[in-house]
């Protein structure tokens, strides 16, 4: 369907139970069983882990890939195939897997690997995300300056999610209060798409070198460059990692192309909210 997009949701919209009332699709049902022949015990925790438990990049990540998939398969048969896909920062894997790109052993193979260099890094340098609300990215960019925090996703117009050092939170907060804007800290347990991140992203492509990857179904919209992948999908894939996620220009990028419908594939409504805020 040319006027038609998929969004993969990101890290944080994670909740226990989801992707349970499509668990038992055929094709969601294997791909379950294979995450499980390779990481036991992590579609359990999907469905009857606590929150706590589905925060930590451990299992969220592999959590959200089986979740937005699952959800991306059943959306499919429902309204047909979509033009061009978008996955939000750990959402970019099942969208890579969906488009072809990579097959489902080997995606979560992947995101597998990623979970567990962000975990590990999230041992190495203490931080948290914040979203900023009621200033323009470029206030928010300014506040930045000094403080140990990177603009992380740009979410919207007045909407921009920073990676910050745990020793900086008091004082990056206190300046959005001053500048009019409201800090909110998000369900994550770290400090993401950041330069800290650049070992564990350099790790990563090496990994991603041992893997076979296709040409693409359909157009997926990268969050490092906001334009369809080409050239070294390797590159691209890890370096969204210690790069920032644009995706209000990827949204403008994809509207500009005739994209009219955006449907959400993944727990929530997150990703839609924003295309529609704007």
């Amino acid at each position: 369907m040319e006027h038609l997009a998929f969004l993969f949701a990101g890290q944080g919209a994670q909740v226990p139970g989801m992707a349970g009332d499509v668990k038992d699709v055929p094709k969601v049902k294997k791909l379950f069983d294979l995450a499980e022949s390779i990481r036991p015990g992590v579609v359990d925790k999907m469905m009857g882990g606590t929150q706590e438990e589905l925060n930590r990049t451990l299992l969220t990540q592999p959590a959200m890939f089986l979740a937005d998939l699952a959800y991306a398969y059943v959306k499919e048969e429902e309204v047909g195939t979509p033009a061009c896909v978008c996955g939000f920062s750990v959402g970019e894997v099942p969208a890579l897997c969906f488009a072809g790109v990579l097959s489902e052993e080997d995606a979560f193979r992947t995101i597998v690997k990623r979970a567990e260099l962000m975990e590990a890094y999230t041992e190495r340098v203490k931080g948290c995300m914040i979203a900023v609300v009621k200033l323009p990215p470029e206030k928010v960019e300014a506040l930045c300056d000094g403080v140990d925090t990177h603009p992380a996703n740009y979410n919207g117009a007045l909407q921009t999610v920073v990676a910050c050092k745990a020793a900086a939170e008091e004082d990056f907060c206190a300046k959005v209060k001053e500048a009019g804007g409201r800090a909110m800290k998000l369900r994550v347990s770290g400090m993401f798409h950041c330069p800290e991140l650049s070992p564990e992203a350099e790790e990563f492509e090496q990994f991603l070198r041992t893997l076979k990857m296709n040409a693409p179904r359909m157009d997926v919209y990268a969050n490092l460059t906001a334009q369809p992948y080409a050239g070294d999908f390797a590159a691209t894939l890890a370096k969204q990692m210690c790069s920032p996620v644009r995706f209000t220009a990827t949204v403008a990028a994809m509207k500009a192309r005739g994209i009219e419908e955006f449907v959400e594939v993944g727990p929530g409504k997150v990703l839609t909210g924003l295309v529609q805020r704007g």
